[in-house]
């Protein structure tokens, strides 16, 4: 998407900043829009909006109080805050809040308009990457673990014990099973709520900029670091660092991410400052490191680190004896959702039990959500699940009904068979199909544009 296609909504009470911003917007190809506070931000705020820009010190609600409020309706639109040359300690709040950069004032109108498109391109990698990141800072709602299977009671005890030490945890298993609520659960346990948890997927971040979203950097630092910026080692100050999936972290990053492990400290991209990192790291893998290691791709010394207590979280089909206490949880989140509440027959309950779930506990979540759309009475039928016909249509299913290997079939034709299967099983009503597949509804036509489904 480029940038003559994007929308930015702007608020700040200066009738001089505002006629700033919109002539440097609109000068670079944005449809502006502008408001004078919080009220009319929030009043003119919809899907349509893709980048909002919004000052700090506004009447209330100020700029703090309307982050928690897009972070919460509208988390896939990016938000830049603007704050005075000497609130540094402001701007960190608001990106612990969910901002993903900052400008401060005066600004220039490059130097604006250059966050404004950095700011997108960054946010619209991470959507198409991994939806699913929980990139959030403290204040989020409590996780609550279901200890299902005696496999799960083991992690979860661990999980606690775990919690009352600050060691690096490394939590493994497939993708799907629940590493990031885990990671969640630990960070609660152990530094409650107020303290920011941050998020950073490693290979969801284009590589060219990942040293600075974990590091940040200085003006100067490179071609367009026109001002320095904080990066997430630094936002997660007092709480916690989660890195899903750190075995793709780049070996070019991996000596730096080992001194924040080994010394406590970093300097950001471009500067000569040693800055404490008072923070507790968690990352997440699904790949064979000692494969990796052997290849010369992962740094043997990172592993140790990394691996200092370790936590596997097991797959859901080697759990399936509680399943009915999972999916109860899983659908009090549901109900919450979609604003009903639904139970699951017996005969479907059994025909879940008989799935090999590729996907784990993402994929119960997901087919639940779906399945409580269509049912009828509230009562989740085995023909409201479509998990069999969705393996069976990409090929991919074998005789022992699991999943061959699916390494000749892109992530685009994935994609575009979820959301023709998804439009299929809504008769082709985009909205409901949207909020079934948990993304916007503008989402959802663009995607049906770019993969050609008609």
């Amino acid at each position: 998407m480029g940038v003559h296609s994007l929308s930015l909504l702007a608020a700040d009470d200066d009738a001089v900043v505002r006629s700033l911003v919109a002539r440097f917007g609109e000068r670079a190809g944005f449809r502006v829009q502008v408001a004078g506070g919080g009220v009319e931000l929030l009043e003119k705020m919809d899907d349509e909006v893709d980048v909002v820009l919004l000052d700090l010190s506004m009447p209330k609600p100020d700029g703090f109080e309307c982050l928690a409020i897009l972070s919460e309706k509208y988390p896939g639109v990016p938000a830049v805050v603007l704050s005075g040359d000497h609130e540094a300690e402001n701007a960190v709040k608001a990106m612990k809040l969910g901002a993903v950069d900052y400008v401060t004032k005066p600004f220039d109108g490059d130097e604006l308009v250059a966050v404004l498109q950095n700011a997108f391109r960054l946010r619209k990698t991470l959507r198409e990457n991994e939806e699913l990141k929980e990139t959030i800072g403290g204040g989020g709602p409590k996780v609550q673990l279901v200890a299902e299977s005696v496999a799960m009671e083991e992690v979860i005890h661990r999980a606690r014990k775990v919690a009352e030490l600050d060691s690096t945890v490394l939590l493994t298993g497939e993708s799907g099973v629940g590493k990031g609520m885990l990671a969640r659960f630990i960070h609660e346990s152990d530094k409650g709520d107020g303290k920011p948890f941050v998020t950073v997927s490693c290979p969801a971040v284009p590589r060219e900029l990942l040293e600075s979203e974990l590091f940040g950097h200085e003006k100067g630092a490179f071609t367009g670091a026109v001002k320095r910026r904080i990066g997430k080692v630094e936002a997660a100050c007092g709480g916690t660092l989660f890195l899903d999936e750190v075995g793709e972290l780049p070996m070019e990053l991996q000596s730096k991410l080992l001194s924040v492990l080994q010394d406590r400290e970093f300097q950001r991209v471009g500067g000569e400052q040693v800055i404490q990192a008072d923070v507790r790291v968690i990352a997440a893998t699904n790949v064979d490191f000692s494969k990796k290691i052997r290849e010369g791709s992962f740094r043997e010394d990172l592993y140790f680190r990394l691996s200092v207590i370790p936590i596997e979280v097991p797959p859901l089909r080697d759990r399936l004896e509680g399943l009915n206490l999972l999916v109860g949880a899983l659908l009090e989140k549901v109900a919450g959702r979609i604003g009903q509440k639904v139970v699951v027959s017996d005969e479907a309950l059994s025909k879940m039990r008989t799935y090999h779930w590729p996907g784990n506990v993402r994929q119960l979540e997901n087919e639940l959500e779906r399945a409580a759309a269509f049912c009828e009475q509230g009562m989740i039928e085995p023909k409201d699940l479509m998990m069999d016909c969705e393996v069976e249509s990409t090929g991919l299913a074998n005789e022992g009904g699991g999943l061959q290997q699916i390494g000749s079939i892109s992530f685009a034709e994935i994609e575009k068979l979820a959301i023709e299967k998804t439009l299929k099983h809504c008769e082709g009503n985009k909205a409901k199909a949207a909020r079934v597949l948990e993304i916007s509804e503008k989402s959802i036509y663009n995607k049906m544009k770019r993969l050609g489904i008609h």
